[in-house]
């Protein structure tokens, strides 16, 4: 059996010697450094994860087999809070009965077969280029910060220059930000021998097979949007230990260059649509099929495109 055989149950069954032998078998083969296992519980659900290092970029192994993808709409029993959401959302703006909506903005159910692999915890933006802190174009930026530098913690160019400050006016982060096409993206991560995901990959990395319409349940906050908390089960990292799905404005692009996740870029959210609207882009499957193929097309645009990078195991 390969290490992309891995499925959940075999990879939660073994024993913690194992299970950390496979680990530091994966980790050597793919030049990775293995930071260790944890024992992680999210929604009442346990597992164990295996965490990697490569480059500062961290992964978590998320086992393979064949899961069930997607929501079917007529599953969903809505509380009263969502009941009155949707009922203000739907006359305002002229939806359907709430179960056709949401089938119609979840991807279909089915079954798959997916591999194991490495997974980023934190998605990826190619349009951030890490720069050091002695590049030329960080000292000059520096350099005209002039005193400041121990009164702010950020300092920005117009040619897309960022640079952040510790307490002591030193350099503690900087980047080049740049914009770049879906295509440069991708190439972008090739460059570093590296994908993103898969549509049905990525529902599989942010449900860890859960069968409920969001990762951590069916219900959400009834007063406000997902960006107005920053605590909450969407702020967790999920089963594998991903931060994932948490802001509508921070979806992710896939594969397929007409299907984005885990958000609508805000196009929900910035119109006042209605709180359950909002948090619906955080399902699992949700699918903004008109917002993907707008921005797919030659009107869209985005200030940043966001990845979820991959390492194919062997």
């Amino acid at each position: 059996m390969t290490h992309a055989d891995l499925t959940f149950a075999q990879w939660n069954d073994q024993s913690y010697d194992t299970a950390r032998g496979i680990a530091q078998e994966i980790a050597t083969w793919h030049d990775l450094t293995l930071v260790g296992l944890t024992n992680r519980i999210y929604a009442s659900r346990s597992h164990r994860a295996a965490l990697f290092d490569r480059d500062g970029m961290r992964f978590v192994l998320v086992p393979g087999g064949r899961p069930t993808l997607g929501y079917d709409g007529s599953r969903f029993q809505p509380v009263p809070d969502q009941v009155d959401s949707y009922a203000e959302s739907a006359s305002e703006f002229g939806l359907p009965p709430l179960t056709e909506y949401v089938d119609a903005m979840t991807s279909p159910e089915r079954s798959v077969e997916i591999p194991a692999m490495l997974i980023a915890v934190d998605a990826f933006d190619p349009c951030e280029i890490p720069l050091a802190p002695d590049d030329p174009q960080v000292l000059e930026l520096v350099a005209s910060a002039g005193a400041r530098r121990g009164t702010i913690k950020a300092f920005r160019s117009g040619g897309g220059l960022e640079v952040e400050f510790d307490q002591t006016g030193e350099v503690a982060r900087a980047q080049a930000v740049r914009d770049v096409s879906y295509d440069e993206a991708l190439a972008g991560l090739a460059d570093l021998n590296l994908r993103t995901t898969t549509p049905d990959e990525w529902e599989w990395a942010c449900g860890a097979g859960a069968a409920t319409l969001f990762r951590w349940g069916d219900e959400n906050a009834d007063d406000g949007y997902p960006f107005d908390y920053n605590t909450g089960p969407h702020r967790e990292t999920n089963l594998w230990g991903l931060a994932i799905a948490q802001d509508p404005y921070k979806h992710e692009a896939t594969t397929e260059r007409t299907i984005v996740c885990g958000g609508d870029g805000g196009s929900t959210t910035c119109g006042g649509s209605g709180f359950f609207l909002g948090w619906l882009t955080l399902a699992t499957a949700y699918r903004d099929k008109e917002f993907g193929e707008w921005l797919a097309s030659d009107d869209g645009y985005a200030d940043e495109i966001l990845t979820r990078p991959v390492i194919e195991l062997t």
